[in-house]
């Protein structure tokens, strides 16, 4: 009885060493698999984790790019006697604010920190915490400001993919924003000693440490920015961009946009208007073509129009010519669009509209000689007649900002 009594205890013992011995095989199989499906996840968080961070830098771009567009188009509002659509100048100091001064020379492009502060933006970060860095066109900039900003102003930078394929087509971009993302392996990102931004107080150094082309702080040309991806070893920069069509876009739909520029077109046809009885100021600035004197527009200064005329005027100036009869008499013929008939008109002033962007009658208007022909701005044998010193033209009398309208010719009598 004793021996089997100890022979039982023995197998229970046994029995309960085996259940420890499974027990803690089970744990370290756990165990195991939780590591192994850990090595193999690691993977897929990192790329969720860049996933997340990806979508704030987008985020931030788009909240600095709305910010952007909204500066241009409320900027007479802001800068009263001033026109619309300027940009503001790159913070280049580590200020959160653009320069007191000029960036850089007229005409010239500018590349540093997004002034967030100009903009009234809170401390705008890309998903890395990273501040946005922003490059414009001399085209747009506010200081100095570029002799003439309208819906045709040239642009100067050129998105890219990483194998310098064109991201847009489009030839007038304007402005972009970069985010810069984490560092690569050769960038050294200072902290920000005391500054809300890490890196210096100096744009043109911290560029290469925070961008990944070493991009000039001040250009000339067509400046090549370049799309990166998050996930990228050599170029994790992503970038948004504005167009001259996306600032004028939004201008368009103010409900005060087509008044402000029949505005300009009504100031610029009653300064004409005064000056019809002066010949030599006629001649001055025409040439005699046909039975006309054909010219462009007088400047804002040769007209002696008020201060806070002078800006809108000269800015759409190169949209307009004026025909005035070479003999002084009522010459012209000016028919209507609109069919509200003609009227005999000792000159006409002839505003283009928007340009037409395709089709066999497409206009550019970017170079030089593009904008002194007639038929890059006028439709309908308007263009012809300028150039052949015909007197009749044909045109509706105001601006309506609307894409079947918006490239109609303006054409305003004088007497």
């Amino acid at each position: 009885m004793i021996l089997r009594r100890h022979e039982s205890r023995m197998r229970t013992q046994q029995a309960r060493r085996r259940q420890r011995g499974s027990g803690v095989m089970a744990v370290l199989l756990i165990v195991a698999l939780l590591g192994a499906a850990g090595l193999l996840a690691q993977g897929d968080l990192a790329a969720m984790a860049r996933t997340r961070a990806q979508a704030r830098s987008i985020q931030a771009l788009a909240q600095a790019r709305a910010a952007l567009i909204g500066y241009a188009v409320s900027y007479a509002e802001s800068h009263p006697g001033e026109a619309y659509g300027f940009l503001p100048c790159p913070d280049t100091s580590n200020s959160g604010s653009t320069p007191i001064g000029a960036c850089g020379a007229r005409d010239l492009g500018s590349l540093g920190r997004l002034p967030f502060r100009t903009l009234g933006l809170a401390d705008l970060r890309d998903g890395w915490g990273q501040c946005l860095w922003y490059a414009v066109a001399g085209s747009v900039k506010h200081n100095p400001k570029p002799l003439a900003l309208n819906w045709d102003s040239p642009g100067q930078l050129r998105p890219l993919t990483q194998e310098g394929a064109p991201l847009s087509g489009d030839d007038r971009v304007v402005a972009a924003v970069f985010a810069p993302g984490p560092p690569l392996p050769h960038q050294a990102r200072s902290a920000s000693s005391g500054r809300r931004c890490p890196g210096s107080d100096s744009a043109a150094t911290d560029v290469p440490h925070f961008l990944d082309v070493s991009y000039a702080t001040s250009f000339a040309g067509m400046l090549d920015v370049v799309q990166g991806t998050s996930a990228s070893a050599s170029h994790n920069d992503l970038i948004a961009w504005i167009t001259v069509d996306d600032l004028f876009g939004a201008l368009r739909r103010r409900a005060d946009f087509a008044p402000y520029l029949g505005a300009v077109i009504a100031t610029a046809a009653a300064a004409l208007a005064t000056r019809l009885g002066d010949s030599a100021f006629i001649t001055d600035r025409s040439t005699l073509v046909g039975a006309l004197r054909v010219g462009t527009l007088p400047t804002a200064a040769e007209l002696d129009l008020p201060a806070d005329r002078r800006d809108a005027h000269d800015n759409w100036r190169d949209h307009f010519r004026f025909a005035a009869c070479a003999d002084a008499s009522a010459c012209i013929v000016v028919a209507r669009a609109d069919a509200a008939g003609t009227a005999a008109c000792r000159a006409a002033l002839l505003f283009g509209g928007e340009r037409i962007r395709g089709g066999s009658q497409r206009q550019q208007r970017l170079t030089a000689a593009e904008r002194a022909d007639p038929a890059q701005y006028f439709e309908n044998g308007n263009a012809d007649n300028l150039l052949a010193g015909v007197p009749a033209f044909t045109g509706a009398y105001d601006f309506v900002p609307s894409p079947a309208l918006g490239t109609r010719d303006i054409v305003r009598c004088l007497n």
